[in-house]
């Protein structure tokens, strides 16, 4: 399916990155994940092997459709919606624990879902995100450094953040013309 620019779609075209991603959750036995932007499904696919249950947040009707087609409903929820509308308190509440969340961010709404995040920090116990190396280098960036700012002060007053590995934009499908970086959010 192609990717639609105005929605800031760049899939995921890496097989290996996106186990990466989701080891960098830890396990996920019995564990309920909530994923943002699951676009065609490369994440969660190695998600659903792993988690108890994931619930995968997806703008895109037609990626929505697709992606309910694609994984059984006992293993994937498909909700379409924005996930800056997303509650995550009640999903954890359902889920009987904190939520682990990991997303391939669209570059455009990265801050503001970062922002959500942090509101949500409550019912959240680690996130691994994907985003632009420059966002990257601020969210984790140390007090103090020439990175560090507002950003970076909301996301680490709500628990440490650590810089994973990065990826050039081949690993994209349309590259995008930046680099993306993976971070691990862990919420105190």
């Amino acid at each position: 399916m192609p990717a639609k620019p105005k929605l800031g779609q760049n899939f995921l075209d890496d097989a290996d990155a996106s186990e990466r991603i989701v080891a960098a959750l830890g396990d996920l036995s019995g564990r309920t994940v909530v994923e943002i932007g699951p676009g065609g499904g490369a994440i969660t696919g190695a998600l659903a092997a792993k988690a108890g249950h994931v619930v995968a947040v997806e703008l895109d009707r037609d990626l929505a459709a697709q992606l309910r087609a694609q994984f059984s409903p006992d293993k994937v929820t498909v909700l379409e919606q924005d996930v800056l509308n997303f509650n995550f308190s009640e999903v954890a509440a359902a889920a009987g624990g904190r939520l682990r969340v990991v997303g391939n961010l669209p570059y455009y709404i990265t801050s503001p879902i970062l922002l959500k995040l942090a509101a949500s920090h409550a019912s959240l116990d680690r996130a691994v995100l994907m985003m632009q190396r420059e966002v990257a280098d601020r969210v984790a960036a140390a007090p103090g450094s020439r990175d560090y700012g507002l950003l970076s002060a909301t996301a680490q007053m709500y628990g440490p953040v650590e810089k994973g590995f990065t990826l050039p934009p081949g690993a994209f499908s349309p590259p995008p013309e930046v680099h993306s970086t993976v971070v691990r959010w862990r919420f105190a």
